[in-house]
């Protein structure tokens, strides 16, 4: 059993002396501390045996410039999944997210990129041709409390720098069409240079996966389409319809889509959706999309891209989450799990939690703050009725500074003390230390921050990378 740390009364170990942690560190393999859980996750999956998810959760440092602006090419997220790449473990799957987001007022896309050989995710706001006009809802205002109690938080999740996790609702006897939900490889009709990975290079097998709600009232239907776009003119590569129909209520499931990925040549973009082209067909209710491969690997999902926020804050979303009847987490969690299951993989999860630049805070706060928020989804996961064994956690504090406020360091100094001393003693945790990957003067040698003085808070596109790519070998490494 995990000792759950109460941040309101003093834990018997590490012994502590006026707020300090008193105790040297414990033994690691050079800055890796606690469970090997996320360890043999990682080299099981380097084998070939499984397959393994990462979801990530932080400040701006996990998904920084996400969409592009600021040098950051993705922050933590991006860094994790390319440095998985690097060291043997192929993309199986695109990440998972919501169809709607919780405001605006048009459906979330993603753009699947070509990235130095990597197939990675770019997600963002583009206006969809709804016909008729309105009839895509959002879930959260239009739909049924039971369907929303089960699609979107309490608090507000900000996925891969989206504003939060809603579901599209058609109503019933109402249709509805999209230009496009989902794009594919080489966007805008530009062939991707150098060729695509493996994972979804022409002649894969690839499946298009939608998440969604069916309900026990008949005549709903959703319409899942791959296109491929050339010169302006459309070509069909699959579809298939799937019911929204099911007599036992509200139920949660999954319909895929097979295709085989066309060639290059010509330049192409390949569009998908579950009501494009065709019509969708309420009632229906639906929360995520994706494109996956049948084969062990990994896939990289953010939950939270917290910009700007504390530990504090980030903590109050997760914790605050179950609020009201909510059930997202759950929901999630088993969505992770089926569609890697699905590829076949055995439904094994890293959750990575990486704060502490913004308001920083001493040791003991900042590990009543992880505490509380590794409780949290320890429950939602075993509520979604999955075992302990498959779900890891790592946990970090900031990268190290490097002259850029001296009194923030030496708080996020002592975060890393405590959480090194604290992750032995609770299972499936493991604490890893970025000022043992790099050190501040030495991200300042290479050239790895944005800038000096506040640039120093966030990384380059090469730093995340650097610091990840050690980090990656040191959890491997890890007995």
């Amino acid at each position: 059993m995990r000792r759950v740390f109460n941040r309101f009364s003093r834990p018997e170990s590490p012994d502590l002396e006026s707020g300090l942690l008193s105790l040297s560190q414990p033994a690691s393999l050079n800055g890796v501390y606690g469970s090997s859980l996320a360890s043999t996750f990682l080299r099981d999956a380097v084998g070939g045996a499984d397959s393994v998810d990462v979801i990530t959760i932080g400040d701006s440092n996990t998904g920084y410039s996400y969409l592009g602006a600021g040098g950051g090419g993705g922050g933590w997220t991006r860094a994790w999944l390319r440095n998985m790449n690097a060291f043997g473990i192929q993309t199986y799957s695109s990440p998972l997210m919501p169809v709607m987001a919780n405001s605006g007022t048009t459906l979330t896309v993603q753009t699947v990129t070509e990235e130095s050989g990597v197939i990675t995710t770019l997600a963002g706001y583009f206006g969809n041709v709804l016909a008729p006009a309105g009839n895509v809802q959002r879930g959260s205002t239009a739909g049924p409390a039971d369907v929303t109690n089960m699609a979107v938080p309490a608090t507000t999740f900000l996925p891969h720098a989206l504003t939060g996790f809603d579901y599209c609702y058609v109503a019933a006897a109402a249709t509805a069409q999209t230009f496009a939900q989902l794009n594919g490889t080489y966007p805008g009709g530009a062939a991707p240079s150098p060729a695509l990975p493996t994972w979804n290079q022409p002649g894969t097998a690839l499946r298009y996966r939608v998440t969604h709600v069916q309900s026990s009232t008949s005549g709903g239907s959703l319409n899942l389409t791959a296109y491929r776009v050339t010169s302006g003119s459309y070509f069909a590569l699959a579809t298939a319809n799937a019911s929204t129909y099911n007599a036992a209520g509200y139920v949660r499931t999954a319909s895929d889509m097979a295709f085989t990925m066309p060639s290059t040549s010509p330049a192409s973009a390949i569009l998908f959706g579950w009501n494009y082209i065709g019509f969708a067909t309420g009632p229906a209710h639906v929360l995520y999309d994706c494109v996956y491969k049948v084969t062990k690997g990994c896939a990289v999902n953010q939950l939270h891209y917290g910009s700007g926020q504390s530990s504090a804050t980030i903590s109050g979303v997760i914790t605050g989450s179950t609020a009201s009847n909510r059930t997202f987490l759950r929901t999630y969690f088993s969505e992770i799990v089926a569609r890697q299951v699905a590829a076949g993989g055995s439904g094994r999860v890293i959750i990575w939690i990486n704060s502490g630049i913004n308001s920083a805070v001493g040791g003991y706060t900042f590990v009543g703050y992880m505490d509380a928020m590794i409780s949290t989804l320890t429950a939602e996961w075993s509520a979604a009725g999955f075992d302990s064994s498959k779900l890891a956690f790592v946990v970090s504090a900031t990268h190290p500074l490097d002259g850029y406020s001296s009194a923030t360091e030496a708080l996020l100094a002592e975060d890393r003390q405590w959480l090194n001393s604290w992750a032995p003693a609770n299972r499936n945790v493991t604490a890893l230390d970025l000022s043992q990957c790099l050190s501040g003067p030495q991200l300042t040698a290479a050239g790895y921050y944005t800038g000096s003085g506040v640039g120093e808070s966030h990384l380059t596109q090469a730093g995340y990378n650097a610091v990840m790519s050690i980090a990656v070998q040191k959890l491997l490494s890890k007995p």
